[in-house]
C-alpha cells in the first residue's frame, strides 16, 4: 500500500515539474510556420518576392 502512494507522489511531481516544463518551452505556432518558410526560401522552393509576401502574411 505504501509503495502505491509513493508511485502516485512520483507521477504528480512528474506531471508537475517535468510535464510542465515541456509544454511551456513549445514555440508558437507563427515561429513553426516562419522557420518552414525559411526552409523553402533555402531550398529554393521560393523566390525572394514569396518569400517576404508570405513572411508579411504570417507575421500580421
Amino acid at each position: 500500500m505504501m509503495f502505491i502512494l509513493w508511485v502516485l507522489i512520483g507521477i504528480v511531481i512528474y506531471y508537475f515539474v517535468i510535464k510542465k516544463d515541456r509544454i511551456q518551452t513549445k514555440q508558437p505556432k507563427e515561429n513553426e510556420a516562419v522557420e518552414v518558410l525559411k526552409l523553402r526560401y533555402v531550398n529554393g522552393e521560393l523566390d525572394d518576392q514569396e518569400y517576404e509576401k508570405i513572411k508579411k502574411m504570417i507575421e500580421d
